[in-house]
C-alpha cells in the first residue's frame, strides 16, 4: 500500500527539484503566479480583519487573535494547494543554493521578481477593498479595525518587528514542508493551515500580509469617518504617523528580513544539513 506522506529525507530532497523548477520559469509566469499569491494571503487578511473587528469587546483579545488566524489559514491552503508563487516560502530556495544547484544570481533574482508580484496582488486588494465600500461597513469599524492593525505594526521597534517576522517564517515555511510532504488533498490542507493559524494567533509578522494590512490602514485612514472612530478609540494617537514611511522603515524592511532568516536558515538551512548534506538523491 502506497504510503500518503514523504519522510524528512524525501521532502529535503523534493525541495531541491521544486527549487530548481521555479528558478527556470518564464519571467511572465512567476510575476503572474506571485501576485495570485500577494492576492491570496491579502484576501486572507481582509476576511481576518472583517471577522475579527468586533470580537475582542466580546471575547478577549486572546480568543480574537485564535479566531482570526483559524480564518487566515485558508492564505497558505490557496497558496499552496491552489498553487502560486510567495516570497516567504520561496526563501526555502536556500537550499538548491546550499545544496550548489541553484547559483545566488538565480535566487536572488526569483526573490526580487517574487516579492515584486506579491506587492502587486496585495495593492490591488487595496484597491478592491477601497472600491468596495466594505471598509465602511458596520459604522465603519471595519475600516477603523483595519487601521488600528496597520498602526500598531509600524510602531513596533526594529527588533520586535525583526523577532516576530523570525517566528512568522519559521512557521509559514514548516507549512510548506508539510504539503510537500503531504500525498493527499486533505493532508496538504491541514498540514498548510495549522502552522499558519498558530503565527497569527501568537502575533508574528509576514512581510506579505503586510504588504496589503498596512497600505489597506493607510488608505483607510483617509475616510473621514473612519478616521475620527479611530481617533475616539484612540485619541493619544497620531494618525499621520501611519505614513509609507513607518511601513516600509519600521516594519516592512525588519519584518522582510526576520522572515529571511528563519525561511532560509532556521528551515531551509538546517533541513539541508540534516537531509541532504553527504546524501545522494534516492533513483527511481
Amino acid at each position: 500500500m502506497a504510503k500518503n506522506f514523504l519522510t524528512p529525507a524525501e521532502t529535503a530532497q523534493a525541495f531541491i527539484g521544486v527549487g530548481d523548477y521555479k528558478v527556470k520559469m518564464p519571467i511572465s509566469k512567476v510575476i503572474v503566479s506571485s501576485f495570485l499569491a500577494g492576492a491570496y494571503i491579502a484576501l486572507a487578511a481582509q476576511v481576518m480583519t472583517t471577522v475579527t473587528h468586533d470580537m475582542a469587546g466580546y471575547f478577549g483579545v486572546g480568543f480574537s487573535s485564535f479566531i482570526g488566524g483559524c480564518v487566515f489559514g485558508i492564505a497558505l491552503v490557496l497558496v499552496l494547494v491552489a498553487g502560486s508563487d510567495l516570497f516567504t516560502g520561496n526563501c526555502l530556495l536556500s537550499m538548491g543554493w546550499l545544496n550548489k544547484s541553484l547559483t545566488t544570481n538565480q535566487v536572488l533574482n526569483n526573490w526580487a521578481l517574487v516579492y515584486t508580484g506579491n506587492f502587486i496582488g496585495g495593492l490591488f486588494l487595496v484597491w478592491m477593498m477601497y472600491s468596495s465600500g466594505i471598509w465602511d461597513g458596520h459604522g465603519s469599524q471595519i475600516g477603523a479595525h483595519a487601521v488600528s492593525i496597520a498602526y500598531k505594526k509600524t510602531h513596533l521597534t526594529f527588533l520586535e518587528a525583526f523577532v516576530r517576522g523570525i517566528g512568522c517564517n519559521w512557521l509559514v515555511c514548516l507549512a510548506a514542508v508539510i504539503v510537500v510532504a503531504g500525498q493527499d488533498t486533505m493532508g496538504k490542507i491541514i498540514g498548510a493551515w495549522f502552522p499558519v493559524m498558530v503565527f497569527i494567533a501568537s502575533g508574528f509578522e509576514h512581510c506579505i500580509a503586510n504588504m496589503f494590512i498596512i497600505p489597506a490602514g493607510i488608505v483607510a485612514s483617509l475616510e473621514p469617518a473612519v478616521a475620527e472612530l479611530v481617533m475616539s478609540n484612540h485619541p493619544t494617537w497620531e494618525l499621520s504617523s501611519l505614513n509609507i514611511y513607518t511601513f516600509v522603515v519600521h516594519n516592512l524592511i525588519p519584518v522582510t528580513l526576520g522572515n529571511i532568516v528563519s525561511g532560509a536558515g532556521l528551515v531551509g538551512g538546517i533541513y539541508w544539513y540534516l537531509y541532504v548534506k553527504g546524501t545522494k538523491p534516492a533513483t527511481a
